[in-house]
């Protein structure tokens, strides 16, 4: 039975049907010669086998290979590109019935296409000779396996040697054999004397696909530099990337986040993405202007955000954090609805100082998104300084953003700070109070649930007024002293 001979890889992975046609693309001409001397190395002694490509390679895998292993009978047919590119007319001068032949063959020699006619005039008369043919490109070529796969009808396996994520990988897109059809596999190879072998255990990649080494993404993430290898694929438009990404399964998918970029409509995207290709879909966005607050990161991220890459990030670091997700199966839960979630993550347009029952109605509104985990907020208890009354104490308080609202209820001031992480919260009461509010309270608790708000005092509509800043009379030692410049007189130390 003809293996692929690569140790750790199973049985279903590795062995080959005695006739058909299978093709392993290597990126690189020494891993191609490594793979195939490996395949030699292991058919039986009493196999008949062939090797056919140019002298430089056909010399590569000869000269390390071990002359007690392998077959009794290798032909070895010198041919350069344009011959294998015609194979087919000279597969009669190779005595092909019951044959394994190992075709070498250059990426480039597929440049201009027709390799499905190749391919499908191949597997044909192999299959009418009873042989088997391997064939073992060497060059990168991320075209010719996205068009291999398309025509799968042609190929009993196809699986492809690159390197990638530190090491050298072997990805294989679909193999059929005597136990049956295998779907997609990503492993990490070692480098052993006598060849290439699993690195650690075998793990199945049930939810990946088959393009996982594609990035699709938009030409602002590379800061005007053309496509980074043949694996890239850069468009202009958000749009032209997820008609693109519609039909991957596990690329990589970049988008451009900047000041011209709207918000929902990145969002909505990356939602119909995830609900349309499922987890393995690796979806980043690279925000190329400091415009996303932290509800708007947590929106991206609870519709299907695998990475977001912060601005100010270096071009060099942003592909080091793209790299890092390689692999990476998106874990969270996604929500059915969009638009119940875009609610959900969004603030009421109200704020500031507001009657009890308002705020209580507004703040159960908004904590939809607290109780399912996808945004925080603060809901926050402030009890005044001796002599101040919670009104007088936001006689200058300064509301910029929706969501954040306040009510009073007897001695205390209720503070609802939407979309606001905990570290957050003294940086928004800055923003908030004109004078140290350090000075104005003596207390603030922080509430984690929504109880405090059944009280009878919420259902209060009264709106409540607060004086006139110029008309309260508030401690001077809370007031913050305006900065007067002084002049100071230095003098040499030790001066007469």
């Amino acid at each position: 039975m003809p293996l692929l001979a690569i140790p750790g890889l199973g049985a279903e992975h590795s062995q080959l049907h005695e006739q058909g046609l299978y093709w392993l693309a290597c990126d690189s001409t020494e891993n191609a010669a490594t793979l195939c001397r490996q395949v030699i190395e292991a058919m039986p002694e009493q196999g008949r086998a062939a090797l056919l490509g140019d002298a430089r390679v056909l010399h590569a895998v000869l000269e390390g290979i071990d002359p007690t292993c392998g077959p009794d009978e290798l032909a070895l047919y010198e041919a350069d590109t344009q011959a294998i590119v015609h194979l087919h007319d000279d597969l009669p001068r190779i005595d092909l019935p019951g044959r394994v032949l190992l075709v070498l063959v250059p990426t480039a020699a597929w440049e201009g296409g027709k390799s499905e006619r190749w391919c499908q005039a191949l597997r044909q008369a192999a299959l009418a000779a009873g042989a088997l043919i391997v064939v073992i490109s060497a060059g990168q070529s991320a075209s010719l396996v996205e068009r291999l796969r398309a025509f799968n009808q042609s190929l009993d396996g196809l699986a492809q040697l690159y390197r990638g994520q530190g090491g050298v990988r072997y990805l294989q897109h679909f193999w059929s054999n005597p136990l049956g059809v295998a779907g997609s596999q990503d492993v990490e190879l070692a480098r052993r004397d006598r060849g290439f072998a699993v690195a650690g255990r075998l793990q199945p990649l049930a939810d990946a696909g088959s393009d996982e080494l594609l990035c699709l993404a938009q030409s602002q993430v590379l800061e005007g530099a053309p496509a980074l290898s043949e694996h890239w694929q850069v468009f202009d438009s958000i749009s032209e990337v997820g008609a693109k990404a519609s039909r991957a399964v596990s690329a990589t998918v970049i988008f451009a986040m900047d000041g011209g970029q709207r918000l929902d409509v990145l969002a909505r995207q990356l939602h119909t993405l995830r609900q349309l290709r499922g987890n393995a879909l690796k979806l980043v966005v690279r925000e190329m202007a400091p415009t996303l607050r932290y509800q708007d990161e947590q929106l991206l991220l609870a519709c299907g955000a695998s990475q977001i890459v912060p601005f100010g990030a270096s071009l060099s670091r942003f592909l080091t954090m793209v790299d890092s997700i390689q692999g990476y199966i998106w874990r969270r839960h996604l929500p059915a609805d969009f638009d119940a979630l875009l609610a959900r993550l969004r603030p009421l347009p109200i704020c500031g100082l507001v009657a009890p029952r308002a705020f209580a109605e507004a703040v159960q509104q908004m904590w939809h998104g607290h109780r399912n985990g996808e945004i925080v907020h603060q809901l926050l208890v402030l009890r005044p300084a001796p002599g101040l009354s919670p009104l007088q104490a936001c006689s200058r308080t300064v509301f910029r953003r929706d969501g954040d609202i306040a009510c009073v209820v007897g001695d205390v001031l209720f503070l609802f700070l939407f979309a606001c992480r905990s570290e957050g919260v003294e940086q928004a009461l800055d923003h908030i109070f004109q004078l140290s509010w350090k000075e104005l309270f003596i207390s603030q608790d922080v509430l984690v649930s929504l109880d405090s708000l059944a009280a009878t005092a919420f259902l209060d509509e009264t709106v409540p007024q607060p004086p006139l800043a110029d008309s309260v009379a508030l401690p001077s030692v809370q007031k913050r002293p305006a900065l007067v410049p002084r002049q100071i007189a230095l003098s040499l130390e030790g001066a007469a």
